[in-house]
């Protein structure tokens, strides 16, 4: 492939960062109404009067994209493996940071189709069914959060300990990734906590963990696209050939 298109084309995925945190604040924020999250002291009947039949049409349509635009995230970092890839001698954050970033956009994406789910059949299914498969749906997104953790802190440690000049993004940026990544951890505590801070309406949840991540994403996301506009490297090796060059000191 020619490299002008080439660069191009990952000049595109670097922004679908960028694309994904705008989408997602439209799609899973405002169009479900769940800014914020619907209360999680409700009861089964509660939660189906005050939430999934009352905003059913916004919550399927909100959803049902969030479902099918979360995949920006998993476009967004394979660009961003790629260029801490070339950063690497051995590329295990890089690998560290895709692997996380991949079961991410899987959790961003199937939860949305189980709360479409309970949005399509409230008033017709067991409130106490929808309210099981809520809650479930709600776990999956937050509890899982770990993978995003370690996501998150490969990035740091491959910011903080690279050389190479120009840096991919500056050490501000590494920390802020630290700082989402961790941000994360009190979400243990969702399961717990109906009302306060840490509950799955409460404070943390959305503005402090979610808003963090966003803010790295974004972030992270408009550096990458520097780093491509600024340097021209050559393509990166694949696994057996970085392998091969290690072993034999190449």
């Amino acid at each position: 492939m020619d490299e002008y298109v080439s660069n191009k084309i990952q000049q595109i995925c670097a922004w679908s960062g960028i694309a994904f945190v705008v989408i997602c604040g439209v799609t899973f924020v405002l169009l479900p109404h769940n800014y914020p999250p619907p209360d999680p002291s409700y009861s089964a009947q509660e939660l189906v009067d005050n939430y999934y039949l009352k905003y059913q049409s916004r919550i399927m349509l909100g959803q049902c994209l969030q479902a099918a635009t979360g995949v920006l995230y998993m476009i967004w970092c394979s660009q961003l493996s790629v260029q801490m890839w070339r950063r690497e001698p051995a590329p295990i954050l890089s690998l560290l940071q895709l692997t996380g970033g991949l079961l991410t956009t899987w959790v961003v994406m199937f939860p949305s189709a189980m709360w479409v789910w309970c949005a399509e059949v409230a008033g017709t299914a067991d409130p106490k069914t929808i309210q099981m498969v809520h809650f479930i749906a709600w776990y999956l997104f937050d509890i899982t959060y770990m993978i995003t953790t370690v996501e998150g802190i490969a990035v740091f440690l491959m910011v903080y300990f690279d050389k190479q000049k120009p840096a991919l993004m500056p050490q501000w940026a590494g920390w802020l990734a630290l700082i989402a990544a961790l941000s994360f951890i009190p979400l243990t505590l969702v399961p717990y906590f109906k009302t306060g801070i840490f509950a799955l309406n409460g404070y943390w949840n959305f503005h402090v963990a979610f808003g963090t991540y966003g803010l790295f994403a974004a972030v992270t996301s408009y550096y990458m696209v520097q780093d491509l506009k600024r340097v021209r490297i050559p393509a990166v090796p694949g696994i057996g050939q970085t392998i091969g060059r290690s072993q034999y000191g190449g």
